[in-house]
C-alpha cells in the first residue's frame, strides 16, 4: 500500500509538471490569435472544459516511457487538446442539450468559429514539430495517423446522429461505437506518442491496443458515473448501463425505462426512479465489469512493452 500511494504521488508531481509545460506550448500557439470580439476568450472556455483530463497527457507519458524524455511529444500533446475541445464544441452544437455550451451562451455561429480556430491551432500544433527537428517523415506519420483516428470518430459520430432516438442499441452497436468514436482518440494519443519517441513498429502496434482498450474502459467509466449522478439520465443517454438494462427489463420495468429514454417523453425523467432499476437490474455491475475487462487487457498489453524495454510506470498508475 505504502509503494502504492508512493508511486500515486510521484506520478501526480509529473502530472503537474508536464501539465505545466503543456500549457506554456498551448499559451504560445493561443497568442497566434488575434483577439477580436472575445475570440481568445470564447477559445480560453472552451479549453477549460477539458483541462483535468488525465488521457490529455498520454502523449507525454508514451513518449517518456520509450525515451526517457516527455518534452519533444509538447506539441503532439497540445494538439490533441485542442482537437478533444473542438470536438466537445462540435458535440454540443450537434446535441443542443447543454444550457452552458458555447453554443447556448454565444449562438452555433460563434461556437462553430470556435471550433474551427481550435482544429487549425491543433494543426499548427504539430506543424511545429518541423522547427523542433523532428525528421519529415515522422511529421508525415503524425498527420497521417491524427486524421486517420479523427476520420473514424467522425464516422461513429455520423452513426450516433444517425441513430432514431429513443430506440434502444444493442450491445453490439453501442460498443462499435465507441471504439470509433471515444476509443479511437485515446488509440491516437497512445500512437502519436511512440511515434514522437521513435519507437519500433511491434512497440506502436502494442500502443495502440493499449490506447483502445484504455478508451473504452475510460467511456464505459464515465457511463457508470453518469448513471450514479443521474446526468446520463437527465440527457437521455444510451449508455451502456441502460442498454443492458433494457436487454434484461420486461414488464413495468421496461415500460419504466422507456419512458425515462424516449426523447419524445414529455417531462424530465425521475432520475431517482432510474438510477435505483439501474440497480436493481444489475446494469452498473454488468458495466463495471466489462470495464474491468477492457482495463485488464490494456494492463497485459503494457507488460509486453516493459519486456520490449519501455518503462511503463507512469502509463501503469493512469490504467489504475
Amino acid at each position: 500500500m505504502v509503494a502504492v500511494a508512493l508511486r500515486g504521488r510521484r506520478l501526480l508531481m509529473w502530472q503537474d509538471d508536464a501539465a505545466g509545460l503543456l500549457r506554456e506550448e498551448m499559451g504560445a500557439l493561443l497568442s497566434l490569435v488575434t483577439n477580436t470580439g472575445g475570440l481568445y476568450e470564447r477559445l480560453g472556455e472552451a479549453l477549460a472544459q477539458g483541462e483535468h483530463r488525465p488521457e490529455g497527457l498520454v502523449p507525454l507519458a508514451v513518449c517518456d516511457a520509450i525515451s526517457g524524455r516527455f518534452e519533444q511529444a509538447l506539441p503532439a500533446a497540445a494538439a490533441m487538446r485542442f482537437f478533444r475541445a473542438a470536438a466537445d464544441v462540435f458535440d454540443d452544437i450537434e446535441d443542443a442539450d447543454s444550457p452552458v455550451s458555447l453554443a447556448a451562451r454565444y449562438g452555433p455561429a460563434v461556437a462553430v468559429n470556435v471550433a474551427t480556430t481550435l482544429l487549425v491551432l491543433g494543426e499548427k500544433a504539430l506543424a511545429r514539430f518541423a522547427i523542433r527537428g523532428l525528421a519529415g517523415d515522422i511529421i508525415v506519420r503524425l498527420l497521417d495517423a491524427v486524421n486517420s483516428y479523427h476520420l473514424t470518430a467522425c464516422a461513429g459520430q455520423h452513426r450516433d446522429l444517425s441513430a432514431v432516438q429513443g430506440t434502444p442499441l444493442t450491445e453490439e452497436e453501442y460498443l462499435e461505437m465507441t471504439a470509433m468514436k471515444s476509443a479511437s482518440e485515446v488509440e491516437c494519443a497512445y500512437v502519436i506518442g511512440a511515434l514522437v519517441a521513435g519507437a519500433r513498429p511491434e512497440m506502436v502496434d502494442l500502443l495502440a491496443t493499449i490506447g483502445r482498450e484504455h478508451g473504452m474502459a475510460a467511456q464505459i467509466a464515465d457511463d457508470i458515473q453518469e448513471t450514479v449522478e443521474g446526468t446520463g439520465t437527465l440527457k437521455r443517454k444510451m449508455t451502456l448501463p441502460v442498454i443492458y438494462a433494457f436487454a434484461q427489463a420486461d414488464g413495468e420495468a421496461r415500460l419504466q425505462l422507456q419512458a425515462a429514454f424516449d426523447a419524445r417523453s414529455a417531462g424530465a425523467p425521475d432520475v431517482q426512479r432510474i438510477r435505483q432499476l439501474l440497480f436493481d437490474l444489475g446494469a452498473v455491475h454488468y458495466a463495471t465489469l466489462r470495464m474491468e475487462m477492457y482495463r485488464q487487457n490494456a494492463i497485459d498489453a503494457l507488460s509486453k512493452i516493459d519486456s520490449l524495454g519501455a518503462n511503463t510506470t507512469r502509463l501503469q498508475t493512469m490504467l489504475g
